[in-house]
């Protein structure tokens, strides 16, 4: 029962990290609540959808429950009511539907796709390492990344949440980042065998870039230490010269 349901201290430490990195304006769908959140600020997130459905409301109160426990108020009061799906495949052809629909639908504040500002050509930054409090008093530092995209209408640049660009793009764009203008894309397993039986040049990817000698058609050089996302942790990309593209 909900009633009897509260978290724990280990869940309550990962919301703390997990809801800090995520941006303003960024959609949260928990795998399998039926349930659809946005971040409005910092200390107040919308019920944006809800499966019609018992399941559904239980776990969107002991999302409120773990909410409150963390210092940030839900706010409930319009959701899209959605019908509950007779199957798995319809399931999650109807998560997929639901994220391509919020994805294709944002915009900056003056009226600007997304879609239409050249997001094809944006590449994950480093911004900061927030501080976070933990219930037992101790201190963890987590990345925060974003995606900046430029808006031609405006000329001003707005900072897109990874896990929105993610939405917005798939794994084809999300999965690489640029360094001293080498773009590092990730390989899948089959890309990876292609790559190195043909003698590509590739490297396998860390935490951070530091103290290896990259080479590529027309670039070599010493890369310094340097933080990578950490989605690309422990990925084998290939090297492209991303100044080709500038």
């Amino acid at each position: 029962m909900t009633d009897e349901w509260k978290p724990n201290k280990e869940l309550i430490d990962w919301a703390k990290e997990h809801f800090a990195q995520m941006s303003v304006g960024g959609v949260w769908m928990p795998e399998g609540s039926g349930l659809t959140y946005v971040k409005e600020d910092e200390k107040r997130w919308r019920l944006k959808s809800i499966l019609d459905s018992e399941e559904a409301k239980q776990n969107h109160d002991r999302m409120k429950m773990l909410m409150w426990d963390v210092g940030i108020i839900i706010v409930d009061d319009e959701p899209s009511i959605l019908p509950v799906p007779e199957n798995d495949e319809q399931a999650y052809m109807q998560e997929i539907h639901m994220k391509r629909e919020i994805a294709q639908s944002w915009a900056d504040k003056d009226g600007t796709l997304l879609l239409d500002m050249e997001m094809e050509d944006v590449y994950p930054e480093f911004v900061e390492n927030k501080e976070i409090l933990l219930d037992d008093g101790n201190t963890t530092n987590v990345e925060i990344w974003a995606y900046k995209a430029f808006n031609p209408n405006t000329g001003e640049s707005i900072s897109i949440d990874p896990d929105d660009y993610h939405l917005l793009m798939g794994d084809k764009y999300f999965m690489r980042f640029k360094h001293d203008k080498i773009v590092y894309t990730a390989l899948s397993r089959q890309e990876m065998v292609e790559s190195i039986d043909a003698g590509k040049k590739g490297v396998a990817i860390g935490s951070r870039i530091g103290g290896l000698l990259i080479q590529s058609s027309n670039y070599q050089a010493g890369a310094s230490a340097h933080t990578v996302p950490p989605w690309m942790w422990g990925t084998y990309c290939s090297l492209w010269d991303g100044s080709e593209e500038e």
